[in-house]
């Protein structure tokens, strides 16, 4: 009896679990059994994984007057509760029974964690509470609460934990079913809706309706507040349309969304150059952009398979909710429809486009048949159409039958190529078969035919004229040459006579005739009227008075060619002993005739005056004192002139019979100079360098030469180094006798000179006037002046040998300089010169004081000469450091700036000095110059063109002696 009586407990029980199936009525149920069977309160606890709380509603009392309270247990809190939540078994505390409540059999790991968890981080009783909810083996529901149980019910309660459990988890079953249910109930209403859209999109032909179409099912039938469409343009994504709530705006060429697709970081671009939907936060967009927007954005591209056509962004505006992850599959259904949609209506529209197109070509291409130069037949089978030129050169009508074609056009219908008489013209004819088509194309060939033959007649004159020339131009001498031509002309025309005239610098000559002419050619001729027109002439029929020439010679047409080629002319006399016929082509090639006498002739002649210039210029090299050699890069003579047999006794052909290197003939000890000056030739193209050393002659005498070579390796008319040896002998020779008769003539002066200057001194001694005292200045700085120039000519005749001295010793040049200057003093009162002079203490320098007396009267001497009456000369001497400064100032015409630099030349003088008439052997500067650098100082000079000029000396102190 007590085991049916527990039975039937345990199936109110179940009965009352199994009542429901929601989680709260079970709840409920349960608590309404236990109180009625006795149990004074009892409270079922359920664990909320998402909080982690044990939710538990309580009931008191018995039968239909029990009481119900709610109350939630945090799990991590510690108290009898949570305690027997993780317990293995029921748990008794005092009068109350707690019940675990355990969906399944597992491994109650949680009831002792340290001796049971095996993962890690490993749980304990202490961490339990927040380590155990994330394990997968974790698997208690919640707590069974009963108090004041009867002593009955004890035994069954480990059951009545397991009945609840069981309770629970049918009621977690059914919520995923019905949870299953309403998501499949959505899913079929979603797909309706995308099969509907597809249906509506299918039958839109036009972008803009399928973009149209889409934006509103997204805002209609999905619930979006906002719907905003872009399709890509290019490199860019641009704005199409937006649905805002129920309005639509057209956006198209008028949006602020212009995006380039390659870098643009808005979502929309990122979208479509991703591939893939974004669902973003509107705390992430831009704050321009995410105002009016809702929580979350989606952005989703639109694709044709992987073509991007465009992007959909859509929201559920403010106060929305956000967009889901199953609203973002339904926009990436629909925009698939779309974008297979778009493609459609791209190749729909670009289709009736290409229709279009495809007709108005058609028109056109019928229009430019009709045009066209070429006839063209297009026979479809056996029938066909030809356009105009065609139908002109056929005979047809625009209707072509194959019956039609004439039978000689067959090869060409088969795909040959021919060419046919047709209607009085040439045509070539070349067909083709494309499938059942068959295409004629006739091209007119009448000019081209013509203008070939013409050609080919042309070319075959030509290549006569061309022969004419080779043979003439084998012959030697004018008379030959002109033989040559007149028979080889005379056989190309068929002329019975003829006859070649030139003239060149005013005197006729007749080249050639094919009969015996008198000496003065019978006037009129028509030679002399074709020169005078310049142009040939063609007379078919001669009449009486026409030509005494072709009358003497009995011929009744004539061909006259004329020919000019600078100075020189002539003409070309062909004649017929019948009457001729001559046609505008021969005519016309008279005029190649001339061209072609006129370099012939002037070829010719230019060779005779070529050979005679040759010969010439070979008696001039044989019969010159200079000889000239052509030497390559290593030296060896590859030409050298025939007057090496006169000057050095050496054989001219020599060379050509073994190589000869030039330096073996030149003197053993003079060879590195010579090789010197090949270096120096090579290293500067073009450039003309100098130099001497001695040669030997044939017989072994060392005879001194001047050479001159310039570099023509790169000269295609020389290609060698080019070097001119002039025999130095005579030049030494006049060198010698010019120095001895200087020498002498200096000492004849200076004898003389030096009486008159002694005798003026002791002149300028005696007591005189005022003016024979000035007579006597003059006398003297005259005579000093004359001493100057002997003295230049002596000195330039020094230096030239080689025997020119500067005696330097410790001298005070001051009193020397103002004894020079008193000396001018007369002068530049005669000269009406104004004479300054500044010259202070100098000290003691190491010098010549005679050649530095002469160097400062040398300058002195100019400037008196240069500056006018009413002019100034400053003459200053002072100490600079660790030299003397000498300077002569003066205010004459002044020295050309292109004329400094070769000043201190021998025999240089300014030109404006040779204009005025002013005196002077240009050697006074030479030697100045060469004073002043055997003292180890230098000469300068500051000038101006009509300013005056400067001359400035610097002498050092102490100055090494020259070695030797």
């Amino acid at each position: 009896m007590r085991l049916v009586g527990q039975l039937e407990v345990l199936g109110r029980f179940q009965r009352a679990l199994l009542k429901d199936l929601e989680p709260v009525q079970i709840l409920r149920n349960l608590l309404e059994v236990a109180t009625e069977e006795g149990v004074e309160r009892a409270a079922l606890f359920l664990y909320r994984r998402e909080t982690r709380e044990l939710m538990g509603e309580v009931a008191s009392g018995r039968g239909r007057h029990y009481t119900v309270s709610a109350i939630a247990l945090p799990l991590y809190s510690k108290g009898p509760v949570q305690e027997a939540f993780f317990a293995e078994g029921p748990v008794k505390r005092e009068e109350e029974w707690l019940l675990p409540v355990v969906g399944e059999e597992g491994p109650y790991c949680w009831a002792d964690p340290e001796a049971r968890c095996r993962l890690r981080p490993r749980a304990t009783r202490e961490t339990r509470a927040l380590v155990c909810p994330s394990c997968p083996h974790f698997a208690p529901k919640g707590v069974l609460s009963l108090e004041g149980v009867p002593q009955a019910l004890k035994p069954l309660l480990p059951l009545l934990a397991q009945l609840t459990a069981l309770a629970l988890k049918n009621g977690e079953l059914l919520s995923e079913r019905n949870g299953a249910l309403a998501r499949l109930s959505r899913h079929v209403e979603a797909l309706s809706h995308v099969s509907a859209l597809a249906r509506e999109v299918a039958k839109a032909l036009e972008p803009s309706a399928v973009v149209e179409t889409l934006a509103r099912a997204l805002a209609q039938r999905f619930g979006f507040y906002r719907v905003t469409v872009a399709l890509v343009k290019g490199d860019r994504l641009e704005g199409h349309l937006t649905v805002k709530g129920s309005a639509l705006f057209w956006t198209e060429g008028r949006s602020r969304i212009r995006l380039a697709l390659a870098s643009s970081p808005d979502p929309l671009a990122r979208a479509v150059r991703e591939r893939r939907a974004l669902v973003l936060g509107r705390g992430v967009l831009p704050p321009a952009v995410a105002q009016d927007l809702g929580p979350s954005v989606a952005f989703v591209p639109i694709l044709a398979e992987v073509e991007p056509l465009g992007a959909v962004a859509v929201d559920h505006g403010p106060g929305g909710r956000a967009v889901s992850e199953e609203e973002v599959r339904y926009v990436e259904l629909l925009t698939g429809v779309a974008g297979v949609a778009l493609k459609n209506a791209q190749l729909y529209r670009e289709r009736t486009q290409l229709s279009l197109a495809l007709a108005a070509e058609r028109r056109r291409l019928s229009e430019v048949l009709e045009e066209l130069p070429d006839g063209v037949v297009v026979l479809f089978g056996d029938r066909g159409f030809a356009n105009g030129r065609a139908r002109g050169a056929l005979g047809l009508g625009a209707e072509v039958g194959l019956e039609d074609l004439p039978g000689a056009l067959g090869p060409a219908l088969e795909g040959g190529r021919l060419e046919a008489s047709l209607g009085g013209a040439t045509y070539s004819v070349r067909g083709r078969q494309v499938g059942e088509m068959r295409v004629l194309v006739l091209h007119d060939i009448t000019e081209r035919t013509r203008v070939e033959r013409a050609l080919r007649d042309q070319v075959a004159f030509t290549q006569a004229l061309v022969d004419v020339a080779q043979t003439a131009l084998r012959q030697r001498g004018l008379a030959a040459l002109g033989e040559a031509l007149v028979k080889r002309l005379q056989a190309l025309f068929g002329a019975d006579e003829g006859l070649l005239l030139a003239e060149g610098g005013g005197v006729g000559q007749m080249l050639y005739g094919t009969c015996p002419l008198p000496q003065e050619l019978p006037q009129p001729n028509l030679l002399g009227k074709a020169l005078r027109e310049g142009s040939p002439l063609g007379v078919e029929a001669l009449g009486p008075g026409d030509c005494a020439l072709a009358e003497a010679l009995g011929l009744r047409s004539v061909l006259v060619t004329p020919f000019r080629a600078g100075d020189f002319q002539g003409g070309l006399f062909l004649g017929y002993r019948k009457e001729r016929r001559f046609s505008e082509r021969l005519l016309s090639r008279l005029s190649q005739v001339g061209t072609l006498l006129a370099l012939v002739l002037e070829k010719a002649r230019f060779l005779e005056l070529l050979e005679a210039e040759e010969d010439r210029l070979k008696a001039l090299m044989e019969n010159s004192q200079d000889v000239v050699y052509v030497l390559d890069r290593e030296g060896i003579i590859r030409f050298v002139s025939a007057s090496v047999r006169a000057v050095l006794g050496y054989d001219p052909e020599g060379y050509k019979r073994a190589p000869v290197q030039g330096l073996e003939s030149v003197y053993p000890e003079d060879r590195p100079l010579a090789a010197a000056l090949l270096q120096e030739l090579l290293a500067h193209p073009g450039q003309v360098r100098t130099g001497e050393f001695r040669v030997l002659h044939a017989d072994g005498t060392a005879i001194p030469m001047e050479a001159w070579g310039r570099n023509l390796l790169d000269e295609p008319r020389v290609r060698g180094v080019v070097v001119n040896l002039r025999d130095l002998r005579p030049r030494l020779e006049a060198e010698r006798l010019k120095g001895e008769f200087i020498a002498a003539v200096s000492h004849e002066l200076r004898t003389p000179l030096a009486v008159i200057m002694g005798l003026a001194e002791l002149l300028r001694e005696e007591p005189l006037s005022e003016s024979a005292s000035e007579s006597v200045e003059l006398i003297l700085e005259s005579t000093f002046r004359l001493k100057t120039m002997v003295d230049n000519l002596l000195d330039t005749s020094r230096l030239e040998a080689g025997r020119f001295e500067v005696v330097r010793r410790p001298v005070d040049l001051r009193p020397s300089f103002l004894e020079l200057a008193r000396s001018f003093q007369g002068v530049a009162r005669f000269s009406g010169v104004d004479f300054r002079v500044e010259v202070g203490e100098l000290p003691v320098i190491e010098a010549d004081p005679d050649r530095v007396v002469q160097v400062l009267g040398n300058l002195l001497s100019n400037a008196f000469k240069f500056t006018p009456p009413g002019g100034a000369v400053r003459f200053a001497a002072r100490r600079e450091g660790e030299a003397v400064l000498l300077e002569v100032e003066d205010t004459g015409p002044g020295i050309p700036q292109e004329e400094l630099p070769g000043l201190f030349q021998r025999y240089a003088r300014a030109k404006n000095a040779r204009a005025r008439g002013v005196s002077g052997t240009g050697l006074g500067l030479f030697i100045s110059k060469h004073i002043v650098e055997a003292h180890g100082g230098r000469i300068e000079v500051e000038s101006e063109e009509g300013r005056g000029s400067l001359f400035r000396v610097i002498l050092p102190l102490y100055a090494p002696h020259p070695s030797g």
